[in-house]
């Protein structure tokens, strides 16, 4: 090994190191989220179990309360779940959708809903939720409060004639067209840990489409990512093996190669 490889490996390897900081900083920022309550009690307690068990793994989660969900979540579970802002006007709300990942409505009320579907934007909730659909915020809310058949409405004594429940429906179609994505108290969590592996649960996207059995039989031998004296971590991270084949001239770090040993991806060099 020449002085001037050697000097290569050294750089890739803080290439390599650099890169790793830098993957985790975005990991940790999109492992975070921002609450939005909303003046509903059905639902709260599943949702904030749930919540409070992602907090514990890792989640970062900022809380803000319209005025009428601030008598209805406990203070102490607030406290548990992260910090609770108290934004004094729209330019506030922006600065918080800014520092997010995720926008989450732990207690969709019939009143947001409702708002949000026609598009009007008078109140914090609504305003919020607007502007995170408008920047391309992805947005969950869990629809226990505003789903028209939601059991626990009927025991509330919720009666009303047929047109109006499909009214409820059609505003949940609406945000659902709009890319909110809807789901119930007690699911909120693993579809908002969905978001992160990209799992069928956690993305509105279209059909998997499986590969042909005669695709998934034949083993597939891959090529370096591009034609280089080094092959880095970043390089490895992009092989799909089973095999990477390279040049017997190119220097591996160390970096690359323990990723590849971690991703089953056998090395052939020469």
């Amino acid at each position: 090994m020449t002085p001037t490889d050697l000097d290569l490996l050294i750089v890739q390897a803080l290439v390599d190191c650099l890169s790793d900081r830098v993957v985790a900083a975005l990991q940790a920022r999109r492992r975070t989220a921002l609450l939005l309550f909303t003046g509903t009690d059905l639902g709260l307690e599943p949702a904030l179990a749930g919540l409070e068990a992602l907090r514990r793994d890792g989640w970062v989660f900022t809380a803000v309360l319209s005025p009428r969900a601030e008598g209805l979540v406990p203070a102490a579970r607030l406290r548990a779940l992260g910090d609770v802002a108290v934004p004094a006007d729209a330019a506030a709300l922006d600065r918080l959708l800014d520092g997010s990942g995720l926008v989450v409505v732990p207690t969709l009320t019939v009143t947001t809903a409702a708002k949000v579907a026609g598009v009007l934007r008078d109140s914090l909730a609504s305003y919020l939720l607007a502007r995170a659909l408008e920047t391309g915020k992805g947005v969950i809310a869990a629809v226990d409060g505003c789903c028209p058949d939601n059991p626990q409405r009927a025991a509330r004594g919720f009666q009303v004639a047929d047109s109006y429940r499909a009214r409820l429906r059609a505003n949940l179609e609406v945000l659902r067209g709009y890319g909110v994505r809807l789901t119930t108290a007690d699911k909120l969590a693993g579809k908002l840990a969905a978001t992160l592996t990209g799992t069928a649960a956690g993305q509105p996207a279209g059909r998997q489409v499986p590969p042909s059995d005669a695709a998934a039989s034949k083993p597939t031998l891959s090529a370096p990512p591009r034609t280089a004296r080094i092959f880095s971590r970043s390089d490895a991270a992009l092989c799909a093996g089973p095999d990477i084949r390279l040049p017997a001239g190119v220097l591996v770090t160390p970096a690359a190669a323990d990723l590849l040993r971690t991703r089953n991806i056998r090395l052939i060099q020469g």
